[in-house]
């Protein structure tokens, strides 16, 4: 077997896998547009008989409004939140005082630095 044939097996069974499963899916999805669209049907003419055709076609408009902002607040819900950062607190929370304190922390450093052993 050459590395031609190597490739191509494994490109034709990495992506037919998932050829067939985007096929699958598009299918699934095309099936339920089907589905829905039929029971939209059937409701409205079931609610033409009991209500009217007016108010069967505001019925079935409301059901779908009610859906749609359910799938919007489950959205908004979901959503990544944005990462906040507090302010400090405390002592430190003026800028003088950050400051300062960065001001003596640069200061410890370098002498700490300063007092090591330099390695020959």
């Amino acid at each position: 077997m050459q590395l031609n044939d190597i490739t191509s097996v494994t490109f034709n069974q990495l992506f037919g896998r998932l050829l067939r499963r985007a096929l699958s899916v598009a299918l699934l999805a095309a099936f339920a547009v089907i589905a829905l669209y039929y029971a939209n049907g059937a409701g409205t003419l079931a609610l033409t008989n009991e209500f009217g055709a007016l108010y069967a076609y505001l019925i079935m408009a409301a059901i779908y409004a009610v859906a749609a902002l359910i799938v919007l607040t489950v959205f908004l819900a979901t959503r990544a939140k944005s990462v906040v950062t507090e302010k400090p607190q405390g002592v430190l929370a003026s800028p003088k005082n950050m400051q300062i304190a960065m001001l003596i922390e640069a200061v410890m450093l370098g002498y700490s630095l300063s007092r090591k052993s330099r390695l020959p």
